[in-house]
């Protein structure tokens, strides 16, 4: 009885002592809290390191400590300091995001300290180990397209936005995205191979003219569709200046039909006012 009453103690204060423990861990939790509402970070920073050595089961520490690193981080000063406050936010957001991968506001915080410290690769590293659990995330899809778009690489990033047009296949507005891509490819970056270059018009083209099918007043769409008939028209003008006549015939049409559907909307919002 006597050891059993021995032990009883023993575990009382261990558990007295743990419990003291979280009390300090959340005294300095709130510290670093109202540290952070300040804009105070490097003090916030403090407390919230603090407080996961006194306790490390607190599960939002890491998040607050790579919060408060992002407040350090300067865009563009490339001193190993500042390189060091970006190195530590991104290695503490990634350890969080572990344990809680469905953080969109943390994953965005990550990723946008990647772009800001100009870790482009690094960002699509991410999202691609990410989507090898989660393929169909459309968002993640949608971020490593814009993402390769960024880093200049047109033909990876046309890739992405077309795999966006197979998760979101009934949202018209993924294929007018994809038409829009395509067009800027071939009128602003164009592949040297004609043949190439048709290629992505021709793609380009079915997908603006499937957003249109699902949405018979997309303007927008037609717009976007009438200026790869013209892209359509240069190529043609090099072997066929008949066809390329009638390519700038198609666009004219796509267009006055896009203009009419736009004076339309607004003479009926004119007459609803």
């Amino acid at each position: 009885m006597k050891r059993m009453l021995c032990l009883l103690g023993a575990l009382t204060l261990s558990l007295g002592l743990l419990g003291c423990e979280k009390i300090k861990a959340r005294s300095e939790i709130k510290t670093a809290n109202e540290a952070y509402q300040k804009e105070d970070y490097a003090n916030a920073l403090a407390h919230y390191v603090r407080a996961r050595q006194i306790d490390p089961s607190f599960p939002d520490l890491d998040r607050m400590i790579g919060y408060s690193q992002i407040g350090l981080y300067v865009p563009d000063d490339k001193s190993p300091k500042n390189e060091a406050h970006a190195d530590a936010a991104i290695a503490e957001l990634t350890r969080y995001l572990r344990k809680r991968p469905d953080d969109r506001i943390a994953r965005d915080a990550l990723i946008n300290t990647y772009l800001n410290a100009n870790r482009t690769s690094q960002a699509i590293d991410y999202f691609r180990n990410y989507l090898n659990q989660h393929p169909a995330d459309l968002d993640a899809v949608k971020s490593i397209a814009t993402l390769y778009a960024k880093q200049g690489n047109f033909n990876e990033s046309l890739n992405w936005y077309q795999k966006i047009t197979l998760l979101d296949s009934k949202n018209p507005e993924a294929f007018y995205v994809y038409g829009v891509v395509c067009y800027e490819k071939v009128a602003k970056n164009p592949p040297a191979d004609d043949n190439e270059k048709m290629t992505i018009i021709q793609k380009g083209k079915g997908a603006l003219q499937h957003a249109i099918d699902m949405k018979p007043d997309y303007f927008e769409s037609m717009a976007y569709l009438n200026l790869l008939w013209r892209q359509q028209a240069l190529v043609d003008a090099k072997t066929d200046p008949v066809k390329a006549q009638q390519d700038v015939a198609q666009a004219d049409t796509i267009r006055n039909k896009a203009i009419g559907i736009i004076n339309a909307k607004k003479a009926a919002a004119k007459k609803a006012g």
